[in-house]
């Protein structure tokens, strides 16, 4: 069994997989303590031949986690790193190392899903947009700040505004209230963000070609609405792994 885990700006995200199966999934906030991850996993933790993460916080939290990992089950932790390639997938960063590992983890698994030429977007703290062609050659991407950034700039950054608790609506129409008009501009923008990234690869592959759009992150579901043609794959992150650590096919 493998134990997979997505270190990301707010929460650690992990699966215990057993070859095609995920076996188990949860959670925890990225500067909390192991014991929660360490009791969920207890009854996997004699079973588990390798710990495989993908990173975006730094040296000082990894080394955390390499430490709980050699403490717990007794295994050192492999790290993917962005790279100038993983097999047919090409990095488009003229520095393939500045690319966040998350989002080359990522590009690298959605390529492997789909037969065509994909955008993938993952909808997390920030908003990051990759274009890859159907060839697997990356084309470079955006980073915009995530609904909960751009909420908290509002709410900080303005003397005025308050926000409320709000269920989330489908509408990117005119509203009539100051709740209702931040919630709506930060869906228009975000679907702006992917409608542009849509036409930025329709641009670059041969007319008429076939193209996919993959959502993945905490907050894709919010937008997927206006995406119905979307695909959702919410372990998209940590299905990279088994490509980059392990040059496996075994998702497929």
């Amino acid at each position: 069994m493998i134990l997979e885990i997505d270190m990301g700006n707010t929460r650690l995200k992990w699966r215990v997989r057993n070859g095609y199966e995920n076996v188990a999934q949860g959670f925890i906030g990225i500067e909390s303590a192991f014991e929660p991850l360490a009791a969920e996993l207890e009854s996997y933790r004699n079973l588990l031949t390798n710990v495989w993460v993908v990173s975006v916080v730094g040296d000082a939290i990894e080394q955390r986690l390499t430490n709980w990992s050699e403490a717990y089950v007794q295994l050192h932790p492999e790290f993917a790193r962005s790279a100038a390639a993983c097999g047919v997938v090409r990095n488009g960063y003229s520095d393939p190392q500045a690319l966040g590992a998350d989002r080359w983890s990522g590009l690298v698994a959605a390529h492997h899903s789909c037969d065509a030429a994909c955008v993938v977007v993952s909808f997390g703290t920030a908003v990051t947009l990759d274009l890859v062609a159907k060839d697997g050659k990356h084309l470079g991407g955006y980073i915009a700040p995530g609904v909960n950034l751009m909420l908290n700039s509002l709410a900080s950054g303005t003397r005025q505004v308050r926000l409320a608790d709000k269920p989330v609506t489908s509408d990117l129409s005119p509203a009539k209230g100051t709740v209702d008009a931040i919630h709506s501009a930060c869906d228009a923008m975000l679907v702006g963000l992917v409608n542009n990234g849509l036409q930025q690869l329709r641009n670059a592959v041969p007319p008429d070609e076939l193209i996919e759009i993959i959502f993945t992150g905490g907050d894709a579901i919010r937008l997927s609405p206006f995406f119905p043609g979307a695909k959702l794959i919410p372990g998209l992150v940590l299905d990279g792994l088994a490509y980059i650590l392990d040059g496996s096919q075994r998702l497929e």
